[in-house]
Parts: C-alpha cells; structure tokens; sequence
C-alpha cells in the first residue's frame, strides 16, 4: 500500500504545481485587459467573461492586496464592455459590480469613475431618477474632476430628454463657462442650441471606460457584504427637486453602541432606520448621503463637517432615547439652541455629546457664534413637522419638539435636527424598534415632515418673493 500513497502524493503535487504556474496575475490580467480596451485585440463576449472570472479568481485570492480595488474596477468596467457586445443582462452586472467597488473601497481612486458609469449605466436601461442621483453625486463631490463636467452634461441632457428645458439650459450654461475641457464646453454649446429648436431625445454617448491603474497604494480593507439593493426611482416630483441634497446620521456606531438594553442596541436600530429614510427620499427625487452605511465609529465633529463638505440643505441625525426609568417612552425632536429646553434635555445632549471629538476650547468658540451661524428658526419648523408626522403615524407618546446643546448640530449653516425615535430601554417601545415593519413608519412619517417643511418653505418664499429661499424645489449647484 504504501507504493500507493507515494503515487497519490505526487498526483496531488503535479495539481497544486501546475495551478500556481497557470494562474494569472493581476498585472497580466490588466496587460490583457488593456490589449482588449484599446482595441488591439477584438475580443468576444465569452472572452470579456472569462477575464471576468480570472480578475475575480485575484480578489478571491487576496481581497487586502493593494490592486484589489482595481481588480474590481476593471471587472466592472468589463461589464461595460459587454454591454457593447450584446450582453443584455450586463448593464446590470456593471452596476452590482460598480457598487461593490463603491461598499469595499470607499477610500479607492475609482469611485468618481464608478459613480458616473453607473449613472450611465440607468440611464441605458430608462431608469433616469437613479442616473441623476449617481451624476449629481460626481458633480457634488468630485467637483474639481473633470469627470464632474461630463457628469454635469449628462445631468443635463436627462433634464433635456424629460422636459426640463430651463433647468437643462442652466446647466449647459454652467458647463459653458466653467468647464476646462474645450470638447465638453463645445458639446455643451452646440446643444444649448439645439435645445431651443426641436430635436430627438438626448442619448448616451457611446462611451467605454478607460483601463485601471496598477499604481500602488496602501492596503486596502477586506471587503464587506453586499449593500442593499436601492428603492426603484420614480418621477413623480418635478425633476428639480433631485438636486436637494440632504444628509441622514446614523448616530453612533462602532465602538460607540448608543443606549440599550439587553440584546437591544441604539446604533444597528438607527443604521437601519436611516437607510430607510434615504430608500423613501431618492425615490421622491432626492440627492441622499448618510453619514455611515456600516457599522463604524465616526466622530461627531466629523458628520457635520460631513454636511459641509456635501454642502447639504437640510440635516437629520436620527437617534433612539434611552433611560433608567424602563417606562420612559414617546418620541422627542431636538434642534440647535444655546440653552436647553430642560433639565431632561441637558442629560440627553450630555449622552449624544460624548465623544464628540471637540476641545472645550472649541465647543466655547462654536457656541459663542451659535446664534447668528445658526438656522434656529428654520431648524425649530422643520422639528415640529417631522415631530407632528411622527406621532400621528405611530401613536407612539408626544415628549414635544425642545432645544439643547447637541454637538452634532453645532457648526451647520442649514436646518438640522436629532430625532429620538422612541426608547431602547422601554421593554415594548424597544422591541418595536427592532421591527423593520415600525422602522418603515417611521421613516415616512420623517420624510413626510420634511416635505412639509419644504412646502412650508416654498410658500414663504412665495409670501416674500423678494427674499429667496433656498430650500424651495431650485437646482443647487
């Protein structure tokens, strides 16, 4: 027998020997990948499957190497490719695959990129209220790309296909005077002029993304699960009100778990109950960021620099109470003020203030110009709404709209408030919590607050039409 197993320990070698000098490596794949997209070699469909496959078989076998991000990026930008091919399940594909780069690499170098081909991508299949989500996203946040121009005019055109004549012509106009790249103002110009003469509809220009780069760059994190799918756009809201941008935060996360009690925590309760929030708003037409998508520890200081950066309209942190007295319930809405409404309100911002990742120093200096930076006025209607909508949907108990020092408000130049959606502490208001059925009507309790905000907004506006409003349905910029 032992003949035998000297045989069998050979067999098994000659296996693992001849697999590690047939597998490809990243560098090969992106030769390969390159020959492919300039054109040196017409490749098939099956062929842009295969090296599909092997780019994946790289992310399978080190998920951390440095080339993981762009490994995914050209399995993504190959999706694209077989769009041209004939691939009818592809523009699909490239979306799911753009979107994982998005999930598992959020510090890559690819993700203006990914954002505009998925845009790109919806706007192939007819889907164009989640297209101009994806082109607002490049043009809000990559603003100094010259990606951010190509992203502007396609925005523009989707406005110009669906009606929206001026909104597109305030874009083309834009692209025109402060676009870098000559051959996107002359785009640009030619069909600002077209656009007053009838046309046929704008479509997308065929375009294939260009090869990934094999720079290196530090090591990237292992990646994370799929992210859920997104709520199906619509157009029932005029086009306009797409470009409102409006930022959701998750409080807590991470390290930091917010109230609880037993198996039932703040911060997972908030994560999902934002996620629903941003589903319900970019289906209405809605540009939605969350301040975190996953289970991580964000500074407080650093969600509102967030807003900023983002330069968000309107700011909702979203929050579960939590107390000692286990038959504490209802739901409260807090917005920005020097002074706190009560006692109770002081120990509730003390709880939400912790970590904040402020120096006393700087909480002093931020609130001594609290009053005139703040939109206290604004952010105090925009509580009662959203506070209203929430207890006539759940019936849950009215603690009231009140003020406090929250430093995750502090610093915001828009109106922004903090829901505390109901008590983790409280045995059956905390198990209601947890129900993804309650989580739903709570969220459009919230959103329906904010749309009555909004009107509210728009109708002051009107009442004063000598002092513009920003947070009417305008294109922002």
């Amino acid at each position: 027998m032992k003949p035998c197993y000297v045989w069998i320990v050979i067999l098994l070698l000659a296996v693992i020997s001849s697999g590690c000098t047939t597998m490809p490596t990243y560098n090969e794949l992106a030769d390969r990948h390159y020959n492919y997209t300039s054109g040196e070699k017409n490749a098939t469909l099956d062929e842009w499957h295969g090296l599909i496959s092997e780019f994946e078989n790289v992310i399978r076998r080190d998920a951390g190497s440095e080339s993981a991000d762009d490994a995914q990026y050209a399995i993504a930008s190959c999706w694209v490719w077989c769009i041209k091919a004939g691939d009818s399940e592809a523009p699909q594909s490239a979306i799911a695959a753009f979107r994982r780069l998005i999930y598992t690499h959020p510090d890559s170098e690819h993700l203006p990129q990914a954002h505009y081909w998925i845009a790109c991508c919806y706007t192939l299949i007819g889907d164009s209220a989640r297209a101009s989500h994806h082109y607002q996203i490049v043009t809000n946040r990559y603003a100094g790309k010259d990606i951010a121009a190509e992203a502007l005019l396609e925005l523009g055109r989707t406005y110009a296909q669906h009606g929206y004549k001026t909104r597109a012509e305030t874009l083309y106009v834009e692209i025109v005077e402060s676009a870098a790249k000559k051959e996107i103002v002359s785009t640009a110009s030619k069909e600002l002029q077209e656009l007053k003469t009838p046309q046929n509809p704008v479509k997308i220009p065929d375009k294939t993304p260009t090869q990934p780069k094999i720079e290196p760059k530090p090591q990237v994190k292992p990646p994370v699960a799929d992210p859920e799918a997104l709520t199906p756009g619509s157009f029932t809201r005029e086009f306009g009100l797409t470009a409102k941008t409006i930022v959701i935060d998750a409080g807590h996360g991470g390290k930091d778990p917010g109230g609880g009690r037993g198996d039932i925590i703040e911060k997972p309760i908030v994560l999902s109950l934002s996620k629903k929030i941003g589903a319900i708003l970019r289906a209405k037409g809605y540009t939605v960021l969350l301040t975190r998508e996953t289970d991580r520890f964000i500074p407080l200081k650093e969600r509102t620099a967030f807003a900023t950066r983002h330069k968000a309209d309107l700011f909702l942190s979203i929050h579960a109470n939590a107390s000692e007295n286990r038959q504490a319930n209802g739901i409260e809405t807090y917005y920005l003020d020097v002074k706190s409404t009560d006692k109770n309100a002081e120990i509730i911002a003390a709880r939400e203030n912790a970590n904040s990742g402020y120096s006393i120093q700087e909480l002093e200096s931020l609130l001594k110009g609290l009053i005139v930076e703040s939109k206290s006025k604004d952010s105090r209607r925009l509580a009662k709404y959203v506070q209203q909508e929430l207890v006539a949907s759940t019936g849950a108990a009215d603690r009231g709209v009140k003020h406090a020092r929250f430093v995750v408000l502090i610093g915001t130049s828009v109106p922004a408030i903090l829901v505390e959606t109901g008590f983790v502490t409280n045995p059956t208001e905390g198990r209601k919590l947890t129900s993804d059925a309650y989580q739903q009507q709570l969220a459009a309790a919230i959103v329906q607050g904010i749309e009555k905000f909004l009107g509210s907004a728009e109708q002051i506006s009107q009442d004063n039409s000598n002092q513009p409003n920003k947070y009417v349905a305008t294109t922002k910029r």
